[in-house]
């Protein structure tokens, strides 16, 4: 079997098996992000966000804001604060994709590969989380918290968004599942076909 064929038949064989693992682990592979979570937006958006803590899997984001009489004001006049419940599985599923994709592959320490890539699909989460929080605030909160500083304006808010939702968990584990491939049969292939197309 070529490698390309192998590649493909594993790959499809392990996604449903890792996606249940997946979704049977789900607060587990998530904790880990509500812990950087907790530490990048009261950094980045101090003013608006107090804490984030992680509840099943999900992670609830308290704010500095409250309301009183439907409108949106201090956590301290209206009496409590607001909180916003972000679904991590909106970002997570980057991980059974990345797992299907690098078990499938003929490589050399599989064990150490998916450790660093699993790492670095937990960093490119918490980023996700937290642009997917930015959007919150803004939708939820408006002008009170788009004029705070260090807060981008709502067309980047924007962008953040749809690219850590919609392109980001796709992108990040092909990604790194190119870049780990060096060195297996199916990277020496590829180069072969790639070195033979070019003096062509």
């Amino acid at each position: 079997m070529s490698p390309f064929r192998r590649q493909a038949f594993y790959t499809v064989l392990l996604l449903p098996i890792m996606f249940a693992l997946w979704y049977a682990a789900g607060n587990l592979l998530a904790a880990p992000v509500a812990w950087l979570v907790d530490i990048l937006l009261p950094l980045w958006l101090g003013h608006s966000v107090d804490t984030a803590q992680l509840s099943g899997t999900d992670i609830i984001v308290r704010t500095f804001y409250g309301e009183n009489n439907g409108v949106i004001t201090s956590a301290e006049v209206a009496g409590y604060q607001m909180g916003l419940q972000i679904n991590t599985r909106l970002v997570s599923y980057a991980m059974p994709f990345y797992a299907a994709l690098l078990w499938a592959s003929n490589v050399s320490n599989p064990l150490e590969r998916f450790a660093r890539g699993l790492f670095l699909i937990w960093v490119s989460m918490t980023f996700g989380i937290a642009a997917i929080a930015a959007k919150d605030l803004m939708l939820v909160i408006g002008e009170p918290f788009l004029s705070q500083p260090g807060v981008p304006p709502a067309p980047v808010i924007a962008v953040l968004y749809q690219f850590s939702v919609l392109l980001m968990p796709t992108l990040v584990p092909v990604a790194l599942w190119v870049w780990q491939l060096q060195g297996s049969p199916m990277w020496e292939q590829l180069s072969r076909q790639l070195s033979t197309s070019a003096k062509g």
